[in-house]
């Protein structure tokens, strides 16, 4: 009878050797019996040397653990998370041999096959300029717009423009009821006819010494006084008709004809986008960074085309006891009017440059448990293009590119496209370069 005991590492269950052969009361046995400890010793034994008891318990003993190890388990979430890790470490322990293995075909002057080289392009690094800008968010203002409003009180009788229509400085824009006014105007007309007959008797007759003084004089006195009222009528008429100050565009209306409208109530908005202001408050901690008429980037991100240095406008003299800030203002022209008032703005302050280090761009730039490297393209003794890791210490970074501190030198090849498929030691076909 051939008896086996097997290993059941997930239940716990002691472990025993294999024990085969023909089990005999006088034939030598080598295995091992259960005993004290994690690990039982190795006995030379014969089932002839042991009592019939002993003897039947022995194999009582095997057969129950022979039965045990043989039961299906219940597969668990530790066990799956055991087996995957195992499988895990197989990976890379294969991964391992077959590098070591491609390594000794290389040195044999085969390269391994069934490994095709990947295309890729590469830049060769030099050294140039550097800035570095922080980016502070600003918001568009137009330079000429106007809130147009009455200066008397009066009822909206006709307005003679709609919205997005295009003005010119002194347009008409809106007129108010001045049928009170006109009367007024039309009633003091006719009171001043008959002041002046009444003047003009009285003159001929103080031209001829007769008649007094006084009658003369108030005479003359009444007619200047009617013809002051009468420029005052003209004018609030006139102040009646809202006119706009500025050429451009009627971008809002706020009241329609009939409603009441009154001095400091905005009855339209007229506004004027040739030119903007870009507004930014900027921590005072920058303030040694900008001078007057010094530049600055400026793009729009709802633009991503459009990137520009703009000169300084103006610097605010006033810290904001708030929130520390300062105001920053760029004045900008605005061909084709694409920028609109109250757009949000990214302003980029230069805080740091120097003019011959060795950039890269950030996105090439990796990270593993040694620290920051990137892909360079080198030749092996025979030949091969082959992608290495070559570690960096990594510096200052700004709009996407980086400072190399150390780790490259000039003249190194650094793959840009197809950086992100490429692994150590992989063989690679260049195809083309970029700067």
């Amino acid at each position: 009878m051939a008896t086996s005991v097997k290993n059941n590492s997930r239940s716990g269950a002691t472990n025993y050797p294999l024990i085969t052969g023909e089990v005999s009361a006088d034939r030598p046995v080598t295995g091992r019996l259960p005993g004290n400890g994690p690990s039982p010793s190795t006995r030379v034994f014969s089932f002839g040397q042991l009592p019939g008891a002993s003897v039947f318990l022995i194999l009582i003993i095997m057969l129950l653990n022979t039965a045990s190890c043989n039961a299906p388990e219940a597969d668990t979430p530790y066990s799956i998370r055991e087996q995957i890790e195992d499988y895990r470490r197989q990976i890379a322990s294969f991964n391992r041999e077959i590098q070591l293995l491609e390594k000794k075909l290389e040195q044999m002057g085969e390269p391994p096959q069934n490994n095709r080289a990947l295309n890729v392009t590469v830049s060769e690094v030099e050294r140039g300029p550097f800035e570095n800008y922080i980016r502070i968010n600003g918001s568009a203002e137009a330079v000429n717009q106007a809130m147009i409003s009455p200066e008397i009180n009066g009822q909206v009788r006709r307005i003679v423009v709609s919205k997005g229509d295009r003005v010119t400085s002194g347009q008409v824009l809106a007129r108010l009821n001045t049928s009170v006014i006109e009367g007024n105007i039309q009633e003091l007309k006719t009171s001043m006819e008959l002041a002046r007959t009444v003047y003009e008797r009285q003159k001929r007759l103080w031209d001829q010494q007769i008649g007094s003084e006084i009658q003369y004089l108030e005479a003359r006195n009444t007619v200047e006084s009617l013809e002051s009222r009468l420029k005052t009528l003209e004018h609030q008429l006139n102040m009646a008709v809202l006119k706009s100050p500025i050429n451009g565009v009627v971008d809002e209306i706020f009241l329609r004809e009939g409603e009441l409208a009154m001095p400091g109530a905005p009855v339209m908005q007229v506004i004027n986008l040739g030119r903007l202001y870009i507004n930014a408050d900027v921590s005072e901690r920058y303030l040694p960074d900008i001078e007057p008429g010094g530049e600055v980037i400026l793009g729009f991100p709802a633009w991503p085309d459009y990137e520009a240095r703009v000169p300084v406008h103006r610097i605010g003299n006033v810290i904001n006891p708030e929130n520390r800030t300062f105001r920053l203002q760029l004045m900008i022209n605005n061909p084709g009017e694409r920028f609109k008032p109250n757009m949000v703005a990214s302003v980029g302050i230069r805080s740091f440059s120097a003019e011959d280090v060795i950039t890269l761009p950030s996105i090439l730039i990796k990270q593993d448990v040694q620290g920051h490297f990137v892909y360079v393209a080198r030749q092996n003794s025979n030949g091969i293009w082959q992608a290495h890791k070559n570690y960096i210490v990594r510096g200052a970074e700004s709009e996407g590119r980086t400072i190399i501190g150390s780790g490259l030198a000039e003249g190194e090849l650094v793959i840009v496209n197809g950086h992100n498929q490429v692994t150590e030691g992989i063989g690679i076909n260049i195809t083309g370069s970029t700067s």
